[in-house]
């Protein structure tokens, strides 16, 4: 997510003054050092110059008995010289302007001191200097510390001077009085004079005070020791104008370098916390050695950060955790440690368990896993790849405990003791996750966690909350999630940070049902919320039959039986879906890819009412192949009036996984034994508006986002130069009622259009 995303929650007088110091207008060492410093020593030489340049006047004035200076005239005088430093002092050019200005005048008045002590060569010495000093700091700023901003201002104090300041410097002290006295100060009201000077003083005090008090501190950067000696590289950052007073504590572990993690610092900052950002075991400044692998330790160094953090003397015992994807997902493994001090997390678009969504959706993730794991790692990634598929081995028995809270060996779900908001989107490739890392924490959590979490899904793919935009679809605006994920955000991190009210006895999802993005409706396209999740519901059994249909209820009266060609070579390439964002991702029309003789079609007659789904989908296959291991994929679209394919959901399962992913079981290749799949396709809220159809597309492949089977019973990864053709088989009827299963909302008053 970007900054300026961020933004848009801050205060808007907060936003103005992180803009200004974002963009470099605004900085403390400047403020109070360069450019204090050098306006006190400038305008001073302006007073002492304003002085001398009028003291025989003043004199003379005296001596006839005239008054020269009211007390409002001193009073303004003094206001102009304060206000002109605060207000140069707020940004450096300013304060360049202000002060070549202040010098130049003053050479002007040294003549006048040259006809008041007789010195002759004052007046040259003032000529010399009108050059000298503009010259001198041109060639500062141009040779010396390049700064164009200051040349700028430079030149602005040089036509100042002589478009007003040559001819004040030429007046006489009761001239100038004379001139100006009556136009500054006699024409306004006493009230107004008095506000123009409180405002002279108070706008630039108010920038300074907001610059001392809301400016982004400087980072600390540390090593931290692990226990087993490896040292994590983490910045610290403490909140704003909190002087390291006790306070709350965010904590962000990731792998995508801490250095880029400016929006989180500039978004807790605001709210008054400090703020920890930690770089990933092996991942960018910190150790971790060539046979690491990404999240495997995440449980023992978040655990270990931790502890380090409550032992700083800024740390007042009470620490959240936040970050999507995979800043999210070492958050859920060092939460079922249940380390103290933990109280809350932000869970973004991630998963609690690494092999069941994010490797793995039944089939090898393979773009997803071997892009990211090679970006993310490229110093060992191939290492990395090959111990996902190695099983037998302790280190992969190591990485598939340690990255599931749902094996209670390592972190569980019933160690975590979190208040927390889990956020997804239905086509993001963490959906299930996001929904499985709901139900792990409110149902098998501690107490403190049961019945303590929320969970937003709405209509997006990897994080996109911000835009309507989602494949090639385009959801109304009520879509975007950003003002509701915050809101909800900060009553939750406000109550275990703070100590705030909050309660909990209301809805605590928010869903999002999507449905035809070109036709108006106030049935779809709208937030739900409910109390809880998965809601109560049926499974209905939409059928597949020989004649292509998709019927529901009803079984088809006699066996049937399709049978497709599927050869590795060839595969049927991925067209959007729950990818990561840099492959094809979102819901896109699948019509240009359906039309295969290795792809089965079945679908309903034009709908005249809506259908309505909401939970978790499967696909119910009864199946035969020629070969001992092979895949088989699930693809739910809704066809539009106009004939557009647009994709749901899907999944794909590859055969010899089918009761886990650390027991190979094969099929015979015997094409007279019959297995009954599976096909885990993950849930969404849809509704298949009148006029559109339900369609299923079923095949073996769906190249890259699932790996390729070879159908040979080889690794998934690599093993690609030995490869079978399969010839698969999709039967249905009575016996081998092959469905889609859809669920259906039953209990309707356990949701609710508002929050």
């Amino acid at each position: 997510m970007t900054l300026s995303q961020y933004k848009f929650m801050i205060d808007p007088i907060i936003f103005t003054f992180f803009i200004l110091f974002d963009f470099g207008y605004l900085n403390l060492e400047e403020i109070f050092t360069t450019s204090l410093l050098t306006l006190i020593i400038c305008r001073g030489i302006y007073v002492i110059a304003y002085y001398f340049r009028y003291f025989k006047d003043y004199d003379k004035e005296l001596e006839e008995g005239v008054k020269l200076f009211s007390k409002n005239e001193k009073i303004y005088f003094s206001v102009k010289q304060i206000s002109l430093i605060l207000f140069g002092m707020i940004y450096f050019p300013i304060a360049v302007f202000i002060s070549f200005y202040s010098l130049i005048v003053s050479t002007s008045y040294l003549k006048h001191i040259s006809k008041n002590i007789r010195f002759k060569y004052i007046d040259l010495m003032a000529k010399i200097f009108n050059i000298l000093i503009p010259t001198m700091g041109i060639i500062w700023f141009l040779f010396i510390n390049l700064d164009y901003y200051s040349i700028a201002a430079i030149g602005i104090s040089l036509i100042a001077y002589l478009h007003y300041g040559l001819r004040i410097g030429d007046l006489s002290l009761s001239k100038l009085i004379q001139k100006y006295d009556k136009r500054r100060f006699n024409g306004f009201h006493k009230s107004v004079k008095g506000a123009g000077l409180i405002l002279l003083i108070a706008i630039p005090s108010t920038i300074i005070t907001f610059c001392g008090v809301y400016a982004p501190a400087e980072k600390k950067t540390y090593m931290i020791e692990m226990r087993d000696g490896v040292k994590l590289a983490t910045d610290v950052y403490i909140a704003p104008g909190s002087f390291g007073i006790p306070k709350p504590v965010i904590l962000i572990r990731t792998p995508y370098g801490k250095n880029g993690m400016d929006t989180y610092r500039t978004f807790y900052s605001t709210q008054d916390y400090h703020l920890v950002i930690q770089d990933l075991r092996g991942t960018h400044d910190s150790e971790g050695g060539d046979s690491f692998l990404l999240f495997v330790k995440s449980y023992q160094d978040g655990v270990d950060t931790i502890n380090w953090i409550l032992d700083r003397s800024w740390c007042n015992g009470k620490i959240a955790s936040a970050g999507p994807s995979a800043l999210c997902i070492n958050q859920y493994f060092y939460a079922g440690m249940n380390p103290e001090g933990l109280v809350a997390q932000q869970l973004w678009f991630g998963t609690p368990e690494l092999y069941d969504h994010a490797i793995y959706q039944g089939s090898y993730h393979k773009s997803s896993v071997e892009t990211w794991v090679q970006s993310t790692a490229p110093d060992n990634w191939r290492n990395q790849i090959d111990t996902l598929f190695t099983y037998s081995s302790p280190k992969n028995e190591t990485l598939y405990n340690s990255t599931s809270l749902s094996i209670p060996i390592g972190p569980h779900y019933s160690n975590v003791s979190v208040y927390g908001i889990h956020i997804g989107g239905f086509y993001c490739h963490f959906s299930q996750g996001t929904i499985d890392g709901y139900i792990g924490y409110d149902d098998y959590g501690t107490n403190t966690s049961k019945g303590h979490q929320k969970l937003i899904m709405g209509p997006w793919t990897h994080v996109n909350i911000w835009s309507t935009e989602q494949g090639e679809l385009n959801y109304p605006k009520n879509s975007l999630g950003f003002d509701m994920i915050f809101n909800w955000e900060k009553k939750i991190f406000d109550a275990a940070l703070l100590g705030s009210h909050i309660s909990w006895t209301g809805t605590r999802v928010g869903y999002y049902l999507m449905g035809d993005v070109d036709t108006p409706s106030s049935d779809w396209n709208y937030w739900r919320y409910a109390y809880d999740w998965p809601l109560d519901h049926e499974d209905d059994k939409w059928y597949f039959t020989s004649t292509g249909s998709l019927i529901n209820s009803t079984l088809p009266s006699i066996n049937k039986n399709m049978s497709y060609l599927y050869d590795p070579r060839d595969p049927v390439p991925n067209l959007g879906g729950q990818n990561q964002p840099f492959d094809l991702i979102g819901p896109m029309d699948q019509r240009e890819i359906e039309n295969r003789s290795d792809v089965l079609i079945f679908e309903t007659p034009v709908l005249t009412e809506s259908v309505e789904t909401v939970g978790r989908i499967f696909g119910n296959l009864f199946v035969t192949s020629n070969c001992t291991d092979t895949d088989f994929t699930v693809k739910l679209t809704d066809v539009y009036p106009d004939g557009r394919s647009m994709l749901i959901t899907d999944g794909s399962l590859t055969v010899r996984s089918r009761y886990n992913y650390t027991t190979d079981v094969f099929m015979s290749g015997n094409q007279m034994d019959v297995y009954e799949l599976l096909v885990d396709c993950w849930s969404t809220a849809y509704v298949f508006a009148p006029g559109h159809k339900i369609r299923v597309a079923i095949s073996s492949s769906n190249y890259p986002r699932f790996g390729a089977n070879p159908n040979t019973g080889a690794q998934l990864a690599f093993n690609y130069l030995n490869y079978n053709i399969a010839n698969n088989t999709l039967l249905f009827g009575p016996d081998y009622p092959s469905s889609i299963i859809l669920p259906r909302l039953v209990n309707m008053s356990s949701t609710h259009t508002s929050y």
